[in-house]
């Protein structure tokens, strides 16, 4: 099949368009000879194509190419376009999102409880932490050894983890064993038994993962400016405090799960190669008469970033200086532009920051901006490493970029921005791990979920006048200012 498209591309110094001619080689009967293709400058094909039956989408790389743009052709393939995030919620108020993905050779399970270290007693700090750690440590029917027997014997590869806002659970199992993965993870979270034993153990790890943080200035930094700018809760670490960590015992570890690990807590997204129907009605039969009120959480936390600047003094020739401010929620207009926003401050090796604070002047040995979303709002970070004698330059110019983001973003920066968000949405996207991670966070915070074209035409829709209107909106300033080092930083006016 031949196609004749339009391709834009990024030259040296401008912005160049050539049509090329690209020949398809597709293998599919229920395929018709009708192709829209877009093409990007990262080498994704993005395209719609007609069957006997609708349109449908999926990403296409040409066999060949003439007019003698490029060297050697990309790779062909098609990728197969999914089937779209379905929502159900169980009786007992069991909320389920799911994602076939038609040739998935695996199934991806996320479990979200809707609880974490924002909801730990003030003189329990940790306890959510630990619970989730001791958690697969014996139940009335099965001790440590049978429950790790059990996950091995699935072949289930498993994670887990405690934020502020949420639990969670990660489960890469074969589909056969599906259910077998969801009975066990239920008898988990149901009985676990939380022996003293586990527990005290789970509390001496804890406390040396807390010391170790003095060896880890980054962390310690990143974790020192949360606490300063968002106060508490949402500015707790889940692990602790050392003080509070102590003072946890099995009996409370107990109390606390039961009381809020139930039902209407739950969130699971399942993505991969299981359809819709099976994975609804397997979900109902193990997770279905699981009854239990749970405790009302209330209100998300709404993020509100603290006006301060704050010294910690740390004897060493090395400087770690956060940024934080408060930054574009999910779901509002600017979102897809506060997004483009971060990756041409801190996007790759030709980003803004990487560029003008280490490329040109050497300034720092790291620098980075990051997004954070919450239920409550959102956050924007930037973080430098340099050197206690450079750290008040590398300061300036990290807020210089910052403000720069006002006036003069190029075409260039925003193209180039799209795709490598675009590009890290299509390779992570394709993997079940990818997408049960992106509907389950889309669900906990706007309780829908997003198809990949979705996002992909939402980061195509951004304009150029809308990076400096989401500065405006949200401007990085005031927030807070943390330096972890010899001496203070000035910030400028």
């Amino acid at each position: 099949m031949r196609v004749s498209c339009v391709e834009s591309a990024i030259g040296q110094d401008r912005l160049a368009q050539r049509t090329q001619i690209f020949d398809f080689d597709v293998h599919d009967d229920d395929l018709l000879k009708e192709i829209s293709v877009t093409i990007s400058i990262d080498n994704i094909y993005s395209c719609y194509y007609m069957r006997k039956t609708n349109w449908a989408s999926g990403v296409l790389s040409p066999l060949h190419s003439s007019g003698g743009y490029r060297s050697t052709a990309p790779t062909l393939y098609v990728r197969t376009p999914m089937s779209e995030p379905q929502i159900y919620t169980l009786d007992n108020g069991i909320r389920v999102v799911v994602e076939p993905m038609p040739g998935a050779q695996s199934v991806v399970v996320a479990f979200r409880f809707t609880f974490g270290a924002k909801d730990d007693p003030n003189d329990r700090l940790g306890i959510t932490r630990i619970a989730e750690d001791v958690l697969f440590k014996g139940t009335p029917r099965h001790d440590a050894r049978a429950i790790f027997d059990a996950f091995d014997g699935l072949g289930i590869r498993r994670s887990s983890s405690t934020s502020v806002e949420y639990t969670s659970f990660l489960a890469q199992i074969l589909p056969d064993k599906f259910k077998s993965a969801l009975e066990l993870y239920a008898e988990l979270f149901r009985s676990a038994s939380f022996p003293s034993d586990q527990v005290e153990i789970a509390k001496t790890i804890t406390l040396e993962e807390l010391k170790r943080m003095e060896d880890n200035p980054i962390q310690q930094a990143m974790y020192m400016t949360y606490k300063a700018g968002l106060g508490s809760p949402m500015g707790r670490i889940p692990l602790g405090e050392p003080d509070t960590v102590s003072a946890i015992v099995p009996a409370g570890v107990r109390r606390h799960w039961d009381a809020h690990c139930r039902p209407g807590h739950l969130l699971i997204g399942v993505a991969g190669g299981l359809d819709a129907e099976t994975v609804i009605e397997t979900v109902g039969d193990v997770f279905g008469g699981w009854a239990g009120k749970a405790p009302d959480s209330g209100e998300s936390h709404p993020i509100s970033v603290a006006d301060r600047s704050v010294h910690r003094e740390k004897p060493s020739e090395q400087a770690h200086i956060c940024l934080l401010s408060c930054g574009v929620p999910r779901g509002h207009d600017l979102y897809y532009a506060g997004q483009l926003a971060i990756a041409i401050l801190s996007g790759g090796g030709s980003s803004r920051l990487f560029t003008e604070v280490r490329e040109k002047r050497g300034l720092a040995y790291s620098v980075s901006a990051f997004y954070q979303a919450y239920c409550g709002g959102g956050l924007m970070a930037v973080y430098a490493g340099t050197t206690a004698d450079r750290a008040q330059e590398t300061l300036d110019v990290c807020q210089s970029e910052l403000a720069r983001l006002r006036r003069d973003v190029t075409a260039e920066e925003l193209i180039r921005a799209k795709t490598v968000l675009k590009g890290r949405l299509f390779t992570i996207g394709d993997l079940p791990e990818g997408r049960a991670g992106g509907i389950i966070e889309d669900l906990f915070l706007e309780g829908r979920v997003r198809t990949i074209d979705e996002i992909a035409a939402g980061i195509d829709a951004v304009t150029l006048d809308q990076i400096p209107q989401y500065i405006e909106t949200f401007p990085p300033r005031p927030g807070t200012l943390l330096v972890l080092g010899p001496r203070p930083l000035e910030t400028g006016s």
